[in-house]
This record gives structure tokens, C-alpha cells and sequence, in this order.
């Protein structure tokens, strides 16, 4: 899907737009790439390091791209997590990776 977005994007069109956009500018792949890099960090990282770990840095590392401040990229990181995990481990009995911390509860 981030494939397809990025090449749409290079054509300059947007999704239902008859005419094409002006191309977008180097941050909109900047973006793009550190949704990427989170991804493959992700992958890479989180049966060493746990999901509790590399999933808030993951999702700081998003929203800073798209410029949410410190603050609020923070809070939604940690409290994405949190529900994410709530969500998958408990409620869903989906196993989540510990990586280096080991179950507290």
C-alpha cells in the first residue's frame, strides 16, 4: 500500500482527483520513508527488544515525521502501545513479543 501511495504520488494525482496535483515537495518523501524505516525497524527489532519497547519508538518516530509535537507525539505513542497491547495480549490472546522484559503480571 505504501508502494502504491508513494508512486501515485509521484504522478501528482490525488484519490478521486480529475486533474493532476503539483508534485509533492522532498518532505512529503521524507515521510515516506520513516514510515518505512519504522516498519522495517519493527520487524527487524521486535523479537529482540519487545513489542512494549520498539512499538512507542516506532510510533514516535511516525508522528514526528508528520510534524505532531513532542508532547502529543509522546502521548500517543505510549498510549497507542498501551491499548494496542491491551487490545492483542489480553483481550484477543494474540502473543506479543517481550524481547528483553520479561512479564511483569
Amino acid at each position: 500500500c505504501a508502494l502504491g501511495l508513494i508512486v501515485r504520488s509521484l504522478r501528482g494525482k490525488a484519490y478521486g482527483d480529475a486533474q493532476p496535483r503539483a508534485a509533492p515537495g522532498s518532505e512529503h518523501f521524507g515521510s515516506a520513508l520513516v514510515i518505512v524505516a519504522a516498519i522495517v525497524a519493527y520487524l527487524l527489532l521486535s523479537e529482540r527488544l519487545g513489542f512494549l519497547l520498539i512499538a512507542p519508538l516506532c510510533l514516535l518516530m511516525v508522528f514526528r515525521a508528520f510534524r505532531v509535537s513532542w508532547r502529543r507525539a509522546l502521548l500517543w505513542a505510549i498510549g497507542g502501545t498501551v491499548v494496542v497491547h491491551l487490545a492483542f495480549y489480553k483481550l484477543l490472546r494474540v502473543p506479543l513479543p517481550w524481547g528483553v522484559i520479561t512479564p511483569f503480571y
